[in-house]
């Protein structure tokens, strides 16, 4: 093959693309595949001392190159190769090298060469043999400022996609100061409203209420403090929970008796609604979590249990052991499962995607005019997990809800 060279002397350095470090390790890196060895060596004359450079004599040989580790920068091959074409074997180094520059070297104009390179090949350009040295390392250098730029690029895609991540969190904590705003507005202000009236009522006119209606407004004063100091306690938790505030220390203890006295002291809140509170549960039954946190999930349960169910309905709590395949956590020696069931009006499909979420609000109501911050599950789900273990609910719209914790069993070190 006719080749236009003009080669420099022995003693002539090779003209460099910019001021290039004699360091080899920290050069550009290039690949040149040819399978010509003459023309490789010409090659090598030219770029060794500008480039980290390697140079392969076929497709095959070159992949080899690139998984002993050797990541280019600019690849340069040769079309017409036996076995592998140049075209092929850039496409297959797209899987590794994804972001090089491609450069096809060809003596042809054959137009399904250019199509399939271009097509495989993912080509940057392409120059024609017989070329000038000057040209081709002017090529060279344009090559590798394409890097670059793609690189640069890149850097901006990836930065502006991080601003944009940034954005939408910062909008998702906006607009949960939002309802935390509103519902600090709607659920603390009506109830203050409300105590401040009744006050003013009984002040004025405490002369000629009857012992009744004065022991009704104590008692609505009393309820809607309670619901104000709900409020301002599950949010106080949220914040603690996601500050990392919240110091769990996990010890064994029976849960069956802890849950006994919080199912006893619902005993008189579902007996006002006729709702009859059943407990189902084997003695022995200890758990290795933070005692005074389980009691919240599952005073929560209950309560919602009670909350939500109609008049005259049922509701079951129960306790068993399972196993830690059946429980689906990491515990060497097992769980406790825990079950709340009611026959409530149950759960629609959309009820169940936003259940554990902050803030929501479900279609289910309070049946005796109850209070719902909408922050209880969430912070149930956090506190569980914190403690190695899971919860979930089984439910179907006009068939009641099961909610269901399962706990590590205490008796070996948890994984």
């Amino acid at each position: 093959m006719a080749l236009q060279l003009h080669l420099s002397s022995s003693t002539e350095k090779t003209v460099s693309s910019g001021s290039e470090p004699s360091n080899k390790a920290s050069r550009r890196r290039l690949l040149i595949v040819d399978d010509e060895r003459m023309l490789l060596e010409v090659l090598a004359a030219i770029f060794d001392e500008t480039y980290d450079l390697r140079t392969a004599s076929s497709g095959d040989e070159a992949l080899k190159v690139i998984q002993s580790g050797f990541h280019p920068e600019v690849i340069i091959a040769d079309q017409r190769m036996p076995n592998m074409s140049g075209a092929q074997f850039l496409a297959r180094s797209i899987d590794v090298l994804p972001g090089a520059v491609r450069v096809v070297l060809t003596g042809y104009t054959d137009v399904q060469d250019i199509i399939d390179s271009i097509n495989l090949g993912n080509v940057y350009r392409f120059m024609t043999k017989p070329w000038q040295r000057d040209e081709i390392q002017e090529a060279v250098r344009l090559c590798f400022e394409h890097y670059d730029m793609l690189s640069r690029h890149a850097e901006l895609e990836e930065a502006h996609s991080n601003l944009a991540e940034a954005h939408l969190k910062l909008k998702a904590l906006t607009d949960e100061k939002d309802e935390f705003l509103g519902i600090a507005a709607h659920d603390l202000k009506n109830p203050i409203g409300g105590i401040r009236g009744l006050a003013e009522i009984l002040l004025q006119y405490r002369e000629t209420i009857d012992e009744v209606q004065m022991n009704e407004m104590l008692e609505s004063i009393i309820n809607s403090s309670d619901r104000m100091f709900e409020l301002i306690t599950n949010l106080l938790d949220v914040n603690m929970l996601e500050r990392g505030g919240m110091r769990l220390h996990p010890i064994p203890f029976d849960i069956g008796m802890q849950v006994q006295e919080i199912v006893e002291m619902y005993g008189q809140r579902a007996e006002a609604k006729s709702i009859r509170l059943h407990y189902e549960y084997h003695e022995g039954l200890t758990v290795f979590a933070d005692e005074s946190a389980s009691m919240q999930v599952l005073d929560n349960m209950i309560s919602n249990a009670v909350k939500y169910s109609p008049k005259d309905k049922n509701v079951y709590v129960r306790l068993r052991e399972v196993s830690s395949v059946e429980a689906q956590i990491s515990s060497a020696s097992g769980a406790i499962r825990i079950e709340v069931q009611d026959e409530g009006p149950g759960l629609s499909e959309e009820d169940m995607k936003k259940l554990f979420g902050k803030f929501a609000r479900l279609s289910a109501r309070p049946t005796g005019d109850e209070h719902s911050t909408g922050l209880g599950l969430s912070i149930v789900k956090k506190i569980v997990e914190e403690m190695n273990g899971r919860v979930w609910c089984e439910s179907e719209l006009g068939k009641g809800a099961m909610f269901v914790v399962v706990l590590p069993k205490a008796g070996a070190e948890i994984e």
